[in-house]
Parts: C-alpha cells; sequence; structure tokens
C-alpha cells in the first residue's frame, strides 16, 4: 500500500509527469551535441594513386583532429590508398594533422596541419592536404639527421 501512495504522491506532484518527446529537452535542460561531419582529402604531390604510397612506404594515414575549445582529440587511421576520410565529431572549431604511416605505425612523413576549419551540424567541412614527393621526405629527414649528427661532433670536440 505504501508503494501505491508513493506513486500516487508523485504523480500528484507533477514529477511524474514527464510529457517530452525522445530527442526533446525541457527549457533550461541541456542541449544534446550538434553533430557534423569532416571530409578530409589527401594527395602525394596532388596525385592520388596507390603507388605514391608505395613510394612513401606508407600503408596508413593518421589524421588527428582536435576541438580548439575543449581539447578532445578524435583519431582516426585508415589506408593510405583511400585518399580521404570523413568523421564525425561535435560541431564546432578545430585544428588537426595528417601523417603517413608504415605498417608498423610508425610515421613515414612529417605531420601536415588540417585547419583551423570549423564543423557545423548543417553542411559537410572539406580539408585537402598535399604531401610532397617521398623523395623530397626523404631529403629533408636525411639533412635534420646529418644536422644532428654535426651537432653531436661538435659536442664531442668541445669534450675535448
Amino acid at each position: 500500500m505504501a508503494a501505491i501512495c508513493a506513486a500516487t504522491l508523485v504523480a500528484c506532484m507533477g514529477q511524474g509527469d514527464d510529457e517530452t518527446q525522445p530527442g526533446e529537452t525541457q527549457p533550461g535542460e541541456p542541449q544534446p551535441e550538434e553533430m557534423g561531419f569532416v571530409t578530409v582529402q589527401w594527395a602525394i604531390e596532388d596525385r592520388t594513386e596507390a603507388d605514391q604510397c608505395k613510394a612513401y612506404g606508407a600503408q596508413a594515414v593518421e589524421l588527428l583532429l582536435i576541438n580548439t575549445e575543449n581539447n578532445q582529440v578524435t583519431r582516426q587511421v585508415v589506408p593510405c590508398e583511400r585518399f580521404d576520410t570523413s568523421v564525425q565529431v561535435t560541431a564546432d572549431d578545430y585544428v588537426g594533422t595528417i601523417t603517413l604511416l608504415d605498417g608498423n605505425g610508425k610515421a613515414v612523413s612529417e605531420p601536415l596541419p588540417v585547419g583551423p576549419f570549423e564543423v557545423s551540424g548543417e553542411e559537410q567541412t572539406t580539408r585537402r592536404v598535399s604531401f610532397p614527393a617521398a623523395d623530397q621526405q626523404r631529403e629533408r629527414g636525411t639533412h635534420r639527421e646529418r644536422g644532428g649528427q654535426r651537432d653531436r661532433e661538435s659536442q664531442r670536440d668541445r669534450r675535448r
């Protein structure tokens, strides 16, 4: 009998009457987050051929998107040969990077910037990125390695 009275009391006080439909909110309640899509398209030397990925030794692409409002990171890894991917994220402002990866998940390119850009729930956002030729990337890496080697050699010379 106490359970019936408790249920009746709640209904009588108006707390058991929830007239909202699924997906609706009462005034003053937080609104559900609006979602949107961002599509990122990549190329290598402005070309989208599987041989371009092979020249890098790339099997995948890692896309990192960072929401600039709350710093939430969205990560997606897809095959390099797809040359595009779509990600659903909260409608907001973003920055990010895209990097070519080998079969072990190791970066074989410098990360390239994606953004800044805005995602809205009303239209899809598209970003395009082109990696330099594989041989240009290797030359940059070799140059950096040589520079590091020169720094180590000069440190050894100073110690002597």
